[in-house]
């Protein structure tokens, strides 16, 4: 059985050394798109390098987890034997870009109201920073532990959703979205003007449901909860926000959606508010965590004020 040692002896002669600069920047970073950005290199590109790895060694060299990339333990024995080489071949070489405290790459976990919302936002940002900056939307998981690893091991930058165990490394931005409405679309046959609980218990109504991890379904999976809500017929209960406004726009379903997020969804879906007394009052709270380390990093509280304006 050949050993790491081995494959080491008998391959690094053949191998080009930009292979080697991507493969001890991947065991570094264990990510694909912050080792392209750190090299000056695309996704593609550095996914071809990784490629050619595997092929070289016959070693899966990075495996997917549900904590990111990880290396295997070939890769690591090459990562040892060719970092200290690298580092004295090229100690200030611009090929090999260091990370900063100033990247420009953010990775957002969020849900998908706000993964929408958030997207315009930047999309419409003048600001330098964000218009410098390059943003991943990803859910990433939903298990408490698995999202607080993540953003220790900045895997994550900004995690926005539910609550997170207290901890030390992490804070935490709480942001109270206040009212809920009832929507249909513009030409909705029989809701006009203000309506009430017994004649939305006459309509179809859309849910939108938490991504959880758990299987059964009770009234805390709801973004909301009313009285009344266990009469309405709940037909159809969706995890995408976009599913659940297309279905509303083009047929007779009813939802309801925060009150700070109408304008934005009325420009983009041929919705319109229905004025109800059902969940007058109904508040829905979502928090954003980054690294103490991180907060005055200029994008993290760029995308934190855009979030409070939905408090406001």
């Amino acid at each position: 059985m050949i050993t790491s040692q081995q494959k080491v002896n008998m391959m690094n002669r053949k191998l080009d050394l930009n292979l080697l600069r991507v493969l001890c920047a991947l065991v570094e970073n264990k990510n694909v798109t912050e080792t392209g950005i750190r090299l000056g290199m695309g996704v593609s590109s550095v996914s071809y390098a990784l490629n050619k790895l595997r092929d070289h060694y016959s070693d899966p060299i990075m495996m997917r987890t549900k904590n990111g990339m990880q290396p295997t333990s070939l890769a690591l024995d090459l990562y040892k034997h060719f970092s200290p080489a690298l580092n004295l071949i090229e100690p200030a070489s611009t090929d090999r870009k260091l990370s900063s405290p100033d990247k420009n790459f953010f990775r957002i976990r969020t849900n998908s109201v706000l993964e929408n919302w958030l997207a315009w936002k930047f999309m419409n940002d003048e600001g330098a920073e964000v218009q410098n900056a390059i943003f991943e939307f990803n859910n990433f998981s939903n298990d408490t532990e698995t999202r607080i690893e993540a953003l220790r091991r900045k895997q994550i930058d900004i995690d926005i959703g539910t609550s997170l165990a207290v901890d030390s490394s992490i804070i935490e931005y709480q942001i109270i979205l206040k009212n809920m409405y009832a929507v249909c679309q513009v030409n909705h046959p029989r809701l006009q003007g203000k309506v009430t609980l017994e004649m939305l218990k006459k309509e179809k109504l859309v849910a939108y449901v938490l991504p959880k991890d758990s299987p059964e379904i009770d009234l805390e999976k709801y973004v909301f909860y009313f009285d009344g809500i266990s009469s309405l017929s709940r037909r159809i209960r969706v995890s995408s926000y976009d599913t659940m406004l297309m279905l509303v726009s083009h047929s007779n379903a009813v939802c309801f959606m925060p009150a700070p997020l109408i304008d934005y969804y009325s420009q983009m879906y041929n919705i319109k508010v229905l004025e109800t007394d059902v969940v007058n009052g109904h508040a829905i709270t979502i928090y954003a965590n980054i690294l103490k380390s991180a907060k005055d990093n200029p994008v993290l509280k760029n995308i934190i004020s855009h979030l409070m304006t939905l408090a406001d």
